[in-house]
């Protein structure tokens, strides 16, 4: 009986660890900001904009198909939703196309914001700015959304799980 009554406090106290642990997290605090900042970061690489600009397209798809886990989807500015091996076949046909990405052309995520942690799960929005060259080459705004972004903590590390674009009325 005794064995009993230590598995059942160790229980609760492990319950109530992890209780407390999804609770330590709260809108602007320091763990918030952190989680907040590491997440921007994983969006830039995820879109491959600021400092993970790479100039070849097909690089950009290549290291997206590493990050997105096989689940990842999103829903894109006309409305359409695409999975992961959609995205990269797509994305493979545009690279081939237009092979080479200059400056800061591509999707362009500015004003991130964590806005929900769940657990393993965290909101975000930013408001994309997608850049393009145009016919003289001079890299130009093409379009403007704003994004829901979907992270996942997969094995202990945050990976983007998906996104929903909401296109900004000109």
């Amino acid at each position: 009986m005794t064995t009993v009554r230590i598995l059942f406090v160790a229980a609760l106290m492990a319950i109530s660890s992890l209780a407390c642990a999804q609770e330590t997290m709260k809108k602007g605090d320091k763990n918030w900001t952190d989680l907040e900042k590491q997440l921007a970061d994983i969006n830039d690489q995820w879109v491959c904009a600021h400092k993970y600009h790479k100039d070849q397209a097909q690089d950009c798809v290549d290291f997206k198909n590493k990050i997105w886990p096989e689940t990842f989807f999103e829903v894109g500015r006309q409305g359409q939703v695409e999975t992961k091996q959609e995205m990269v076949k797509r994305q493979t046909a545009t690279a081939a196309a237009h092979p080479v990405s200059p400056g800061d052309a591509g999707p362009n995520p500015q004003d991130f914001k964590l806005m929900a942690v769940y657990g393993d799960v965290a909101l975000a929005t930013d408001h994309t700015v997608f850049k393009a060259a145009d016919a003289n080459g001079k890299i130009v705004v093409t379009d403007e959304a704003n994004v829901l972004r979907m992270f996942v903590k997969q094995n202990g590390r945050w990976v983007p799980a998906g996104a929903a674009l909401v296109p900004v009325a000109k």
